[in-house]
This record gives structure tokens, sequence and C-alpha cells, in this order.
């Protein structure tokens, strides 16, 4: 039933009550003085319209962003930020792949060719130095808060966000 068809029954519902009990009944048309459907009222949203669009734009095709951090930078409850990016966006949080490796012989039997003369190059009247301390970025996907990213449409993002 379409929202044109309920406005009409209710409107020869009201009618009916009107004419047959001579405005003993109390009806929604008395109370409101029409039929149409109003507006429902209720808690207002903690993000309005305007807000949402420059959030959603700050947001989208970005990594390491939690939901904790957004809702300190912007004064609400994380909660609300899950709950408005879930039900009023088309932003999605979504796991980032790891990149392809390798995927030929070809590719492996050069670079294991080119490391090799790098090698000897680098031996000729130099002396190397071996650290085993690890080294790593904080961009990366191994800090945990990296892992994920948001977009509305991960078509658009960039491979350097999605992998």
């Amino acid at each position: 039933m379409t929202r044109d068809e309920r406005e009409a029954l209710s409107q020869r519902i009201c009618n009916f009550y009107i004419d047959s009990s001579n405005n003993s009944v109390k009806t929604t048309y008395r109370q409101h003085g029409t039929t149409k459907y109003l507006p429902k009222s209720g808690r207002p949203y903690k993000i309005s319209d305007e807000q949402l669009d420059g959030r959603v734009k700050s947001v989208n095709n970005l990594c390491g962003l939690s939901q904790r951090k957004l809702g300190r930078r912007f004064r609400v409850h994380h909660s609300a930020i899950s709950r408005t990016l879930r039900k009023r966006t088309s932003v999605v949080i979504r796991k980032r792949r790891k990149a392809t490796k390798m995927n030929s012989e070809d590719q492996e039997s050069r670079a294991r060719k080119n490391c090799g003369k790098l090698y000897r190059k680098l031996l000729s009247g130099c002396d190397v130095i071996l650290d085993d301390e690890k080294y790593f970025k904080l961009s990366g996907n191994n800090v945990g808060g990296n892992a994920f990213f948001y977009s509305a449409n991960p078509v658009t993002s960039s491979p350097n966000i999605e992998f």
C-alpha cells in the first residue's frame, strides 16, 4: 500500500467516524486537524546533516583513524560516530589487503640477479655493517590502527590506502 493510498484510507476512516459518531469519538483528525502523516518526533541527531557532510569528506578513503579518535576530534561519543556512519552514510569500514608479492619466476630471477650485482658492487672497497634491529614505518599495515580504512566506494580508493 502506497503512502497516497494510506492517506486516502485514513481520510475515509476519519470521515466515517465524523459522520457516524456525531463527534463523540476522539480521532486523529480532531487532534491534529489533518489526516496526512506528520513527521515523527523523537530524539534529535547528535550530528546535523551539514556537519555530517564535512565529516564524511574528512573520513572517506583514509586509514589509521579510529572511531574513538574521530569522537574526540568532533567532541561526540565514539558510539555516535559508529551509529552515524552505519545508518546515515554509505561509508563503510573495510579491511586493508596485503599487496601481492612477486607473481612470476621472471621477477624473482631478476630480483635475485640484481641483488647479487648490488652486493658485489657494494663490497668493492667498502665495509658492510649489518644491524639486526627491525625498522618499520608507522604508516604500514603492521600497526593495529592502520589495519582498516573508511571508504564509501572501494573502487575509488587509491592503492596505497587499500593495500
